[in-house]
């Protein structure tokens, strides 16, 4: 299973030293993931996704008084991979144009 995650905390002191401590979250559990400008994408059993989700509410709500969690759920049965698969795939057909272009600010 594929879950898109984002976390925001709202209101208090530091948002990005907050998102860290979610990276860190992410870090220690089993799941595959990647972080990203615009959130996180996750690979996993759905337990083990709604588990880290949960996680990282409570390690923001520790920290902001308020937290917005977006979370999207791709279930495909016996499908597991499907995040390196997905990109792979995406690289093959948009060949030669790279996926990214990052610019120094």
């Amino acid at each position: 299973m594929l879950g898109e995650l984002r976390v925001t905390p709202v209101g208090g002191s530091a948002p990005l030293s907050h998102v860290a401590s979610v990276v860190r979250i992410l870090e220690r559990s089993a799941l595959a993931y990647q972080v990203h400008p615009m959130g996180t994408t996750l690979e996993g059993e759905i337990g083990q996704i709604l588990d880290v989700v949960k996680q990282c509410h409570e390690e923001l709500r520790r920290k902001a008084p308020r937290v917005l969690i977006e979370l999207s759920l791709d279930d495909r049965q016996a499908v597991e991979g499907e995040m390196i698969r997905g990109i792979n795939r995406l690289r093959e057909a948009a060949a030669p144009a790279p996926l990214e272009r990052v610019v120094k600010a």
